[in-house]
């Protein structure tokens, strides 16, 4: 008789552990995948505060304060991996770097975008500006005003990438992964007459030969090209 209880025992043990496993390990899966959603997501919302689409940042406002009700939801997702993946696509970034940066790039959209109309601005597939042969710059005085644009340009997208990456730091996102998600999100809004090099070979550039863009620019389409959209 003790033995069968002893055996019971082990095995709901046993099965408490598989149990816990398994729910770690799909909780870790989903936090993942959902925090680069959130990031994709912001990508949008930062970008259309940059180009003057909207005049807040959608997703960067303080967290309100910790009430009864935030203290309940809390236990709970204590308990529940579920409760916990869901809450990461609600999670609200706060940092007041982001929103310096991203003001001051709106300030300079304007002047980005004039050089960018004509081909002089490349957006690149790492989320960068670069200089291309342009004969719109004209003399050296121009080219030299745009590669300082360019280089104060570059230096906000970097620290806004590294601010982003720094956040979520714990769910294992990189800069570089940062910056693809905004170089493709950029090049999803590409305007006629710009620019940007395609995505190097994977998911990303899959995504784009399978869209519209894709179907336009035919045998251009080629992983890491520079291409005129």
């Amino acid at each position: 008789m003790r033995m069968r209880i002893g055996f019971a025992a082990a095995v709901v043990l046993l099965l408490a552990t598989v149990g816990c496993v398994i729910r770690t390990e799909h909780r870790i899966d989903a936090h993942i995948t959902l925090d680069i959603r959130h990031i994709a997501a912001q990508a949008e919302n930062v970008l259309d505060f940059v180009e003057g689409k909207t005049d807040t940042l959608p997703g960067l406002e303080a967290e309100p304060a910790a009430g009864p009700q935030s203290r309940a939801r809390a236990v709970l997702e204590f308990f529940s991996p579920m409760g916990v993946a869901h809450a990461d696509t609600l999670k609200v970034t706060t940092s007041p770097l982001v929103k310096e940066i991203a003001v001051r790039m709106r300030d300079r959209n304007p002047r980005v975008e004039a050089i960018k109309a004509p081909g002089c601005f490349g957006e690149n597939n790492r989320g960068y500006l670069e200089l291309r042969e342009c004969d719109a710059l004209g003399d050296n005085e121009k080219r030299n005003e745009a590669q300082k644009l360019l280089a104060e340009e570059n230096k906000d997208r970097k620290a806004l990438y590294n601010e982003i990456a720094r956040l979520n730091a714990d769910t294992g996102v990189t800069v570089s992964a940062v910056e693809g998600i905004y170089a493709l999100e950029r090049l999803r809004r590409a305007k006629t007459g710009e620019v940007f090099q395609l995505p190097a070979a994977g998911a990303d550039f899959d995504s784009v030969k399978a869209s519209d863009l894709g179907a336009r620019l035919g045998d251009k389409c080629v992983p890491g090209a520079w291409v005129t959209v």
